[in-house]
């Protein structure tokens, strides 16, 4: 879903995404499949070239326990604080320069980011699919209990450890060559 800034008015637009909208069904669908989702954006231009986009992202992406490896919809609640500003290309000797302040410490908000986007047109799609993205962690894993066990599968995490051990036996113990004296090499 492509929005052209140059239409959005002085007092700004507000876009409400969600499963029913449909807008977004197809760019998601790798991520949520056939989960609701709940995207609300407010964009406002600041100046004739950059925008202030502010919002929230209310999603489930299906992850696999990274404990137990059972299946469960991780939960994604993001807040969106984004400055739009113009793509500006660069070439192989182009030098740019940057400040030793970063953006977090002159803001109020702590949780600004930067977006670019290209011929007054910014892809909604493609920035809301990579922002639940990256909301899901390396090894997802769903919450823990109030007694310390596993919300999924129930196992104690606390008391001993989360531990799968398979029995190797008695050929571990033999000569790792041992396979080798069949080898019939013609």
């Amino acid at each position: 879903m492509k929005i052209r800034l140059n239409e959005i008015p002085e007092s700004g637009r507000e876009y409400i995404l969600n499963r029913n909208t449909a807008e977004l069904n197809g760019v998601l669908q790798d991520l949520v499949q056939n989960t609701p989702y709940d995207v609300t954006v407010f964009i406002k231009p600041l100046n004739t070239k950059d925008f202030e986009m502010s919002g929230h992202i209310k999603s489930s992406t299906g992850e696999q326990c990274s404990r137990c490896g059972d299946d469960f919809n991780y939960n994604v609640q993001k807040k969106i604080r984004e400055i739009l500003i113009p793509h500006q290309d660069e070439d192989r000797t182009s030098k740019y320069a940057r400040s030793s302040t970063p953006i977090s410490e002159t803001a109020n908000d702590t949780n600004i980011s930067v977006s670019s986007y290209r011929s007054s047109q910014f892809d909604l799609g493609e920035f809301i699919h990579e922002a639940i993205a990256i909301e899901v962690p390396f090894n997802p894993m769903p919450p823990c209990k109030a007694n310390g066990d596993c919300s999924l599968c129930s196992k104690p995490l606390v008391t001993k450890p989360f531990v799968y051990d398979e029995k190797m036996g008695d050929e571990a113990k033999l000569n790792p060559f041992i396979a080798l004296k069949d080898l019939k090499i013609t």
